[in-house]
């Protein structure tokens, strides 16, 4: 099947953006989504990219330099990047927020608590937590502190609410800062593109997992 002009020019646009992306110095300015895992933090990764960003996603290893208050570590190495999700990212917005002034924080949502459980257990399913031939990585001990077939998910209900509440509260007075979205409610490029002030992309707005 051979490419439309269309379609060539976007995808050498596409290259050229990359390897300038690359190249470029890093941003001072970090934009950061501190939304916890299973609120659409890898949807939000995507388009970070799409945006041009310099972009650090998950990394279970910087969790354990988190979880043991080796901070400097961590907040080193988003000195190269621009944007950021997932683990350890939430954990830290205050310290970062602190470190780079003027960034700009985004706040994944699901629908509702119920929601956010359901995919929390769907994902440990697929891993097989509660298997007995499941084996523990290296990070989860410190990173969870919990035995797996020990996992208590009215806990885990509980920390999902207090995080999304202390967000709020902590940008109670700068709402220019932060951005709270909920893919499942429709949010998408418009809410994004406006809060970064981007170029709304010409494309369907992604729902990965």
């Amino acid at each position: 099947m051979s490419l439309s002009p269309i379609m060539i020019a976007s995808k050498l646009k596409n290259r050229i953006v990359r390897s300038w992306t690359l190249l470029r110095p890093v941003r001072r300015r970090k934009v950061v989504g501190i939304g916890l895992p299973k609120t659409g933090t890898t949807t939000l990764g995507y388009c970070f990219r799409r945006f041009g960003y310099k972009h650090r996603t998950f990394d279970m290893d910087l969790a354990v330099q988190v979880k043991r208050n080796n901070l400097e570590s961590v907040l080193a190495e988003a000195e190269k990047h621009e944007t950021f999700e997932d683990w350890p990212w939430f954990l830290i917005y205050r310290e970062l927020d602190q470190r780079f002034p003027n960034s700009k924080f985004i706040l994944t949502l699901r629908k509702d608590t119920e929601t956010y459980v359901a995919s929390l257990k769907g994902h440990h399913e697929r891993q097989g937590i509660r298997n007995e031939d499941f084996v523990k990585p290296h990070w989860w001990d410190d990173v969870f502190g919990v035995e797996p077939d020990q996992w208590d998910y009215q806990k885990s209900a509980q920390r999902y609410e207090r995080h999304n509440r202390e967000v709020l509260e902590y940008f109670g007075d700068r709402p220019a800062d932060l951005l709270a979205v909920c893919w499942e409610n429709g949010d998408g490029w418009t809410q994004l593109s406006k809060f970064l002030n981007k170029p709304c992309p010409d494309e369907p707005f992604p729902h990965l997992r």
